[in-house]
């Protein structure tokens, strides 16, 4: 089987810095790589075109069956704090297209399989390189407009409807659709309206992940938290979805709370305003209780989840959290807005722990329980591991991604 994939999103891991203005790395990229890798170890070949940032090759065999090449069109280098560079996913879009038509026959996929996260590039890349290429598309709503999505700005809000218009006529002339979760896929079937049967439920992987208990305590050290001090935790990308500003809040609450110690305040990961949220925490004079790492490769974040005491996501909108299933897998526990896919991935562990989007004060006391009384918590986070290893962990999303693929080859066979 041969798949083209088509996503601006792709984890680089062979890489120690990653430039914040090329949109930071985020669990969707770590994700797709994985799935990418282990399906070529599955005897998948694969090509995927994707974002790059300079010093990367334009061109490099991953591993046998997966080729990963840098589809870029040249671009200003105009910085946005919501997206990064400017017309990054535009210029990927151009880039990807024009690579898609240099194919020839020299590498003719059976399946393009898109990757699309709710803006309208990635949206419009199925349609227009299945037209280029001669071969019918997938698609995975890694956060839906129909769903999931809340718009991030004035100008956004302006566009959101045309966007899940085009994410409609995407949607209706994909030959397979997969979504992250059960209740997406309901959702959209209602919102198309389609058969509900059609589409296929495939999380992603957060392969193999478990506590590193000394790596843990290492980091503790390197990053000076005083002994006993909890530690509170944001990881992921710094950008407006993600609610970095109700972090910074939490935050400067903590210490008013009955029994609230002196608690360090960590954030692992970049973004396009990751500048900006340095400066509010400088404004807030919380200096002294954050730390900040940047960017770290993924290979070191089962040992920043083993460290914290509560992870946080504050987020707008999270059609599945990565993050947090990783936190779990870690013993972790994870304190968030009842969103999206938080819905079912944490609400099925600690559903005491998710609050309503916005409550600040809420959110607040729901860390501070996880960390006042550890043991109830984390006897509910061990209890669910094995579930969420089995259901998240590395081979179950490469069997549903497959069984997807044959399903919509077999479809597509009977159709011709």
């Amino acid at each position: 089987m041969r798949v083209l994939r088509l996503t601006p999103f792709f984890h680089h891991d062979q890489v120690e810095n990653w430039p914040a203005e090329y949109d930071a790395v985020g669990g969707m990229q770590v994700q797709i790589l994985g799935l990418s890798r282990e399906l070529a170890d599955r005897g998948v070949d694969q090509q995927v075109m994707t974002v790059g940032f300079p010093g990367l090759p334009r061109w490099r065999r991953d591993r046998p069956g997966l080729v990963v090449r840098i589809t870029r069109a040249p671009l200003p280098r105009l910085r946005s704090e919501l997206t990064g560079l400017v017309g990054l996913n535009q210029a990927w879009l151009l880039g990807a297209l024009a690579a898609c038509a240099r194919l020839g026959r020299r590498w003719r996929p059976d399946l393009i399989h898109v990757h699309a996260d709710g803006q309208l590039w990635a949206l419009l890349a199925g349609p227009l390189a299945a037209r280029i290429v001669g071969a019918p598309y997938c698609l995975t709503l890694h956060c839906s407009r129909l769903a999931v999505y809340e718009p991030m700005s004035r100008l956004d809000r302006w566009q959101h409807r045309l966007v899940r218009a085009v994410e409609r006529h995407t949607l209706r002339h994909a030959a397979g659709v997969s979504t992250l979760t059960a209740r997406t896929a309901d959702v959209v079937a209602r919102a198309l309206p389609m058969d509900r049967s059609l589409i296929d439920v495939v999380p992603d992987s957060v392969g193999e992940v478990g506590p590193r208990p000394e790596a843990a305590a290492a980091l503790r050290r390197d990053l000076d938290v005083p002994e006993g001090a909890p530690v509170i935790g944001y990881v992921g990308r710094v950008a407006h979805e993600k609610g970095w500003r109700d972090f910074v809040a939490m935050a400067a609450r903590w210490r008013a709370g009955p029994g609230a110690g002196a608690a360090v305040f960590l954030v692992v990961g970049d973004g396009p305003q990751g500048d900006r949220m340095r400066k509010a925490v400088a404004d807030a004079g919380l200096t002294d209780r954050f730390r900040f790492t940047g960017f770290l490769p993924h290979a070191e974040i089962p040992a920043v989840m083993t460290a914290l005491s509560v992870l946080v996501m504050p987020s707008a909108h999270e059609e599945l959290g990565g993050s947090a299933i990783e936190a779990m897998m870690c013993g972790t526990p994870v304190a968030g807005y009842a969103v999206g896919g938080l819905r079912e991935t944490v609400g099925g562990v600690t559903p005491g722990l998710l609050v309503p989007r916005g409550d600040v004060a809420a959110l607040t006391r729901a860390a501070r329980d996880a960390v006042q009384e550890p043991e109830h918590v984390r006897q509910s986070v061990a209890g669910a591991r094995q579930r969420l290893a089995s259901e998240y962990g590395s081979g179950a999303a490469t069997d549903r991604a497959l069984a997807h693929y044959r399903r919509v080859l077999r479809t597509k066979g009977a159709a011709r």
